[in-house]
């Protein structure tokens, strides 16, 4: 129980005082029987996680399909069993002193900028497109036949609770393979470019808009969350730019050429440049990516 007073504790701070950055959260709720779902063990002993074991406190030895093995000197700090729609997973927070802090450590002219859609998922300001994979789309119909068998059983029945937990499961493939598709697709950016340009993107915003359900299909918001820590692990660089104005103004001079959402091509009436919408956005985002990039690194000079 020694973790519950802490969560409480953090979500009224949240809520009075906001995080880190100011944020506040919502007012605190109480949870339902079946809404809460992970437990803590703020102490943990190594020795009772051997091989494909675990020994929990007044649950007793379970065997565990291990992820990846322990590296060697990191000490389990805490261990957090989650239940989830396919089962229960056991997740372990570890700590090594000798561990070093990272520090930045890139090109700055290695800089790309990435436009984000939902025809095409990433385009790069090098030409590189990588289309929008819609597994929430491609899923529907599984999920439309699992829906309606939860609808057609009796409320509080175990044929309901069955056919709720078959619906949980498709709906947790659907959001693993985004999360694998995101973790993929970060790698291979950040395994070509030191430096990231993104729009800083209004999503919940966007999200209450026609387009609700291909924007979460997509998950933007949490592909450039990925994409901020790794880069961050790695030494690396994201810049979130402001948004405005990036579709309409011209990558090459400047000017802004009106278009309406349906028209795919960028054509410039001022210096005839005719390029599609969003490669012309890709490289206004590196535009600007690079000039607050380079304000950054002179702010950084002068306070040293």
């Amino acid at each position: 129980m020694q973790e519950v007073p802490k969560k409480v504790e953090l979500a009224f701070e949240r809520w009075l005082k906001g995080d880190s950055n100011g944020k506040k959260s919502g007012k605190p709720r109480f949870k339902g029987v079946g809404q809460y779902k992970t437990f803590t063990y703020s102490q943990f002993q190594k020795e009772h996680f051997q091989n494909n074991k675990i020994t929990l406190s007044k649950i007793g030895t379970v065997k565990v399909i291990v992820h990846r093995q322990i590296p060697d000197g990191f000490n389990i700090k805490t261990v957090s069993v989650t239940k989830k729609a396919n089962g229960y997973y056991v997740t372990l927070s570890l700590d090594d002193k000798t561990v070093p802090t990272i520090k930045p450590d890139f090109d700055a002219n290695n800089i790309v900028g990435i436009d984000v859609g939902l025809i095409d998922f990433v385009v790069t300001s090098d030409n590189e497109r990588i289309a929008a994979p819609k597994y929430l789309r491609k899923a529907e119909r599984k999920l439309k036949s699992a829906q309606r068998r939860v609808s057609r059983r009796k409320k509080g029945s175990n044929r309901r609770n069955k056919a709720i937990k078959k619906l949980a499961i498709q709906h947790k493939k659907v959001a693993d393979t985004r999360i694998d598709f995101h973790f993929k697709t970060t790698k291979n950016l950040l395994k070509k470019y030191d430096v990231v340009a993104v729009e800083k993107l209004n999503i919940k915003g966007l999200a209450k808009t026609k387009f609700a359900k291909s924007i979460n299909d997509a998950g933007w918001g949490q592909f450039i969350s990925i994409l901020t820590v790794k880069a961050e692990n790695a030494g690396l660089k994201l810049i979130a730019i402001n948004p405005n104005g990036t579709s309409l103004e011209c990558s090459s001079c400047g000017v802004k050429v009106k278009k309406s959402l349906s028209q795919r091509m960028h054509n410039c009436s001022s210096c005839k440049v005719s390029l599609c919408r969003d490669l012309n956005a890709a490289i206004n985002i590196k535009n600007r990516g690079t000039h607050d990039l380079k304000a950054q690194i002179m702010s950084s000079l002068k306070s040293l």
